[in-house]
């Protein structure tokens, strides 16, 4: 779930009040909800990316980045690899907490110029 900005004024008048319902109906009813800030996403584009203005398309393409190695281990299952299903076990006695914190470094937006495939050495 991306919340919307809480510094910008919105032409919705409920904008408050829908964040604060939608919140109630993903705390009854969502087994895991990963929570994503519109507010931080912007900051983080601005301050660590150094991109003055940034467009729907660079916010979306570092939210695929963060969810897609969230869920990394959902598509690679192996051994050594933790699955979203234990963690989200391990929340199962706490009916109200299902709300996930990503974190991913290092930074960077997708280049459409730049290969495909990066050099590693």
């Amino acid at each position: 779930s991306v919340f919307p900005n809480q510094t910008e004024h919105s032409d919705v008048v409920v904008q408050p009040y829908n964040s604060i319902l939608t919140l109630k109906r993903l705390a009854l009813n969502a087994d895991c909800v990963v929570v994503l800030d519109n507010t931080a996403l912007n900051r983080i584009a601005v301050e660590r990316l150094h991109v003055e203005n940034p467009t729907n398309s660079q916010i979306n393409s570092l939210v695929s980045t963060v969810m897609s190695a969230s869920t990394n281990t959902l598509r690679f299952p192996g051994y050594m690899n933790n699955d979203l299903i234990g963690l989200v076990s391990s929340l199962i006695p706490t009916p109200r907490l299902h709300f996930l914190m990503t974190g991913y470094t290092p930074l960077s937006l997708v280049d459409h110029d730049a290969p495909a495939v990066r050099k590693t050495s």
